[in-house]
Parts: structure tokens; C-alpha cells; sequence
């Protein structure tokens, strides 16, 4: 199973994804939330300690899920990440830059897992 990381700005989300991840046997490596804590992370870590699977909102204070993917990439050009996100408007320009998956809020449990079960065998 894989190791995620949950970048989300609102703690009842990140439970909610914790809980969903961890009944499919799934570990919850880091929370953040904001992008820049997500960025920070890697920055601060060897890459032994990295995500398999990072999943991040758009909309957060201090640094935005777009701004954040832009410096993940930098770091790992091969990292992968969903966005789980209300603001629709995001889509187009996270999936262009390298997000594998973008689901719009409110999602339901069948939604996320199937796309992470989807990302995580390529």
C-alpha cells in the first residue's frame, strides 16, 4: 500500500481522507496544510521519506495547491498528485501542469478511492 501525503487547509478533510486511506491499508505519511508545509516537507526529507501519492486541495492559505505542484515538480518530476478540490476552476491548469487526478468536492468515498487505486498501478 502506498505512503500519502494529505495537503488540505481544513482539518475535517484531512480526517475524512486519513479514515478513508488507512481502512484500505493505506499510511498517512505527513498532513500539511498549506502548500508551502507540502513543499517543506521535501525540501526537508530524504527522498526515503517521500510519498508515494500526495493528495492536495487548490484553495489554502499561504501557498495554493497550483503554486505548491509548480515546486513539487521542481523538486520530483515524477511525483504524484491529486487535487480534491471545490474550486473547479483549478483543473484545467493543474492537470496540464502534472497532476494525475483531480476530483471536485464533495466526492464520494467509491470516487477517491478508485483514482488512487488507478494512480497508483501506472
Amino acid at each position: 500500500m502506498a505512503k500519502v501525503m494529505i495537503v488540505d487547509d481544513m482539518v475535517v478533510i484531512q480526517e475524512i481522507l486519513k479514515e478513508i486511506l488507512s481502512l484500505k491499508g493505506h499510511s498517512i505519511l505527513y498532513t500539511a496544510f498549506n502548500g508551502l508545509e507540502a513543499v517543506e516537507y521535501f525540501q526537508q526529507h530524504s527522498r526515503d521519506n517521500w510519498p508515494d501519492l500526495v493528495i492536495m486541495d487548490h484553495r489554502m492559505p499561504v501557498k495554493n495547491g497550483v503554486a505548491a505542484l509548480k515546486e513539487l515538480l521542481e523538486i520530483e518530476p515524477m511525483i504524484r498528485v491529486i487535487f480534491v478540490s471545490a474550486d473547479e476552476s483549478a483543473r484545467k491548469e493543474a492537470l496540464s501542469m502534472g497532476a494525475i487526478g483531480y476530483l471536485v468536492k464533495p466526492f464520494s468515498v467509491k470516487e477517491i478511492l478508485e483514482l488512487i487505486d488507478q494512480v497508483l498501478i501506472v
